[in-house]
């Protein structure tokens, strides 16, 4: 992405679950470029818990939304003078968690009148591979598979502004999947990468996992079903207190393998039926080693393209936030001061 003459410093917010980030980034000639992205992660502060503690979540974010402003301005070298453009995260996530960041955006939006933009967490998920692609920006339509704690979304994307879902599941999310197997046995969260580490120690043909709705007549998916026929073999061989260690690893490698592949046949159809060849993987469990080699395996069988970000990026950041900032200021800029009464955090904001 290059225009001529333009030089925008982006200031972006993301609190929407139990991450806070902020991030700044500069959009110039060259392109667009990350000066600094802070992640604040509370996953020692869930753990005991087995999964986000909302109110836990927004309290801790108070506590990091201004060291994180700080060191995100004194890593990128500018001061909030040097700021033309505010990008935050209003929604889907937890309430509380929202208003934190998006507060700290409005504030510093209103007091110093710098435009500013609310983001789709999703939106920025979909185009967050692009921040390090440096010979070309998208290649529109392609289809979007967002994986997380919370979302298992297929979409056809055929601009920034054109977005659609086609396909999702009817129950877990495939990260809440991983999160419930994981605490199940004792592992604790966050279950995916957890059991993506594990999983390596074992056996991935040693249990033959259902793969729900792999053949019904849409794009939907389901892991409720997947979940449970993971506990009950758990417990035919002993519970999660008497089963062997090394039978652990090859459940966990088994039902890595049944996701993955589910993820990646759905996400296929998605393609044959819309007649797309690209395919983006995104979210906090695209960063699953087992569904980076499947994707990347089976796609190059199917000469599909295939772009994951980096595993850095996979999880909640300010800098997809403002990265698709940039794509929405033309569109939805609020800059004046009665706009700020129609921008509130929408836990539920779908595209």
């Amino acid at each position: 992405m290059k225009d001529s003459g333009i030089r925008i410093i982006n200031l972006a917010f993301e609190s929407s679950c139990d991450d806070f980030s902020c991030a700044v980034l500069l959009k110039d000639e060259n392109g667009i470029k990350i000066l600094s992205n802070i992640i604040y992660s509370q996953d020692y502060i869930h753990n005991i818990y087995g999964g986000v503690v909302p109110e836990l979540a927004s309290r801790n974010h108070i506590k990091a939304s201004l060291p994180a402003l700080k060191i995100a301005l004194a890593e990128a070298g500018v001061t909030l003078k040097d700021v033309n453009l505010i990008s935050a995260t209003a929604g889907p996530g937890l309430v509380g968690s929202l208003l934190i960041g998006l507060m700290e955006a409005k504030t510093i939006s209103f007091a110093l009148n710098i435009p500013l933009v609310k983001i789709n967490h999703i939106e920025g998920h979909i185009f967050s591979p692009f921040l390090e692609i440096t010979e070309t920006a998208e290649s529109f339509p392609f289809v979007a598979l967002v994986i997380s704690g919370g979302h298992t979304h297929i979409y056809l994307v055929k601009s920034h502004s054109n977005i659609n879902l086609v396909g999702r599941t009817r129950d877990d999310a495939c990260g809440e999947l991983f999160d419930k197997v994981s605490n199940y046995l004792g592992f604790g969260y966050p279950g995916g990468k957890i059991i993506d580490e594990l999983a390596e120690k074992g056996n991935k043909d040693a249990f033959k996992f259902p793969l729900p709705m792999i053949h019904s007549r849409n794009l939907d998916m389901s892991f409720s079903g997947l979940k449970t026929a993971v506990i009950s073999t758990v417990d035919k061989l002993g519970g999660p207190v008497k089963i062997q260690e090394n039978i652990v690893y090859d459940v966990l490698a088994s039902v890595r393998e049944a996701v993955a592949k589910l993820l990646y046949k759905k996400t296929a159809a998605a393609c044959y039926v819309y007649g797309v060849k690209t395919i983006v993987v995104s979210g906090g469990v695209s960063a699953n080693s087992r569904i980076r080699s499947i994707f990347n395996d089976y796609g190059k069988n199917n000469n599909f393209k295939i772009i994951f970000p980096s595993v850095s990026l996979s999880t909640d950041n300010a800098a997809m936030i403002g990265y698709a900032g940039f794509f929405k200021f033309p569109v939805d800029p609020c800059a004046n001061r009665e706009e700020f009464l129609n921008i509130n955090a929408d836990p539920s904001w779908e595209l």
